[in-house]
């Protein structure tokens, strides 16, 4: 199935997203992460970006990126080749880091409501992590080094130039830096770490969809895709691509959840016939293609997995054991 073509253009509004390859973490330590902020504020210098709200988390970031000029591509080209390498670099290992095509979610800039649904839904991330590490207070999210709530919220100082306010305030009716604006803010950042749990069920079509707004907004960039495509059948296959990245992220979930479910510190930790459960399990609950889901697991190729989903479907038929890790695996129902 052919890529959809990313939609540029001045002014554009994107959730970006990108996680570990195989899952992994992407940060080893705060060096890392001061690493990449400083790629980070290259990218913003050369691409002529607007960073609005940040979080960078173990084994994954997400950013809310405004574009003055057509530069997404060119923008995120440089901040994911530049880090890695000098991720390999400082670590003396080489290979991919990232797990392959970023998620890019185009906002409604426009229309009430949808831009800080986006940001709430970036700083919240540390308080809807599970186990150990999960932020409960306002007083713990707006800590959190590696979070632009803290800078936004006036907590921290030292905010970096290309991290702006005036947008994130203006959602919420604030119109200058005063104390009372980030007292405002800090409030609106309590009530929803209150309510994190209640706001799932909207926070769907950013997990999970390419576009974010009003119906207006829509019908344009479904008419900017088909004229950037270049060839007919292309044009037609936007939804069918939407759809597959949408899979991807969601297997993505649930290979971790999955994981967890299994007692497994890693995908990578795993025994073979884990993995093909794991492998099993993902391809009765999503539509991913299975040469993406034999990379995810760390196969050689896609003929190694379909051996294994063989294999582990014989196995299930023969071994008392592989039942009983399949229902244990198989019982168990992430929220989507």
């Amino acid at each position: 199935m052919p890529r959809a073509p990313r939609i540029e253009f001045a002014g554009a509004i994107y959730h970006l997203m990108n996680r570990g390859d195989h899952l992994e973490r992407i940060f080893e330590d705060e060096a890392d992460r001061e690493l990449f902020l400083r790629t980070l504020g290259e990218t913003v210098t050369s691409a002529g970006w607007v960073v609005h709200s940040f979080v960078l988390m173990p084994n994954h970031y997400h950013l809310l990126v405004e574009t003055a000029r057509p530069t997404l591509v060119k923008g995120m080209q440089y901040l994911n080749s530049t880090y890695t390498a000098r991720y390999n670099a400082r670590h003396k290992t080489r290979g991919h880091l990232f797990q392959g095509r970023y998620k890019a979610l185009l906002v409604d800039g426009q229309a009430a409501g949808y831009f800080l649904t986006v940001s709430d839904y970036i700083h919240l991330n540390p308080a809807r992590m599970k186990g150990v590490g999960r932020v409960r207070t306002l007083k713990e999210l707006t800590g959190n080094r590696w979070s632009s709530a803290g800078w936004l919220a006036g907590s921290r100082r030292g905010r970096p130039g290309w991290l702006r306010w005036e947008r994130v305030y203006g959602e919420l009716g604030l119109a200058n830096w005063g104390s009372r604006s980030r007292r405002e803010y800090r409030e609106h950042l309590e009530r929803r770490i209150r309510d994190v749990r209640g706001h799932d069920e909207s926070w769907k079509n950013i997990r999970r969809g390419w576009c974010l707004g009003s119906e207006g907004f829509l019908e344009r960039m479904k008419a900017k895709l088909e004229e950037l495509s270049a060839k007919p059948h292309e044009c037609d296959s936007w939804a069918g691509v939407a759809v597959e990245e949408m899979e991807q992220d969601r297997a993505a979930r649930l290979l971790l959840e999955g994981t967890r479910h299994l007692g497994l510190k890693s995908l990578s930790g795993g025994t073979a016939l884990e993995r093909y459960l794991l492998a099993r399990w993902v391809r009765t609950r999503t539509r991913v293609g299975t040469r993406w889901l034999a990379g995810q697991l760390g196969f050689e190729s896609v003929g190694t997995l379909s051996y294994g989903l063989w294999h582990v479907g014989q196995r299930l038929r023969q071994d008392d054991q592989t039942r009983r890790r399949w229902k244990l695996l198989d019982s168990y129902n992430p929220k989507d």
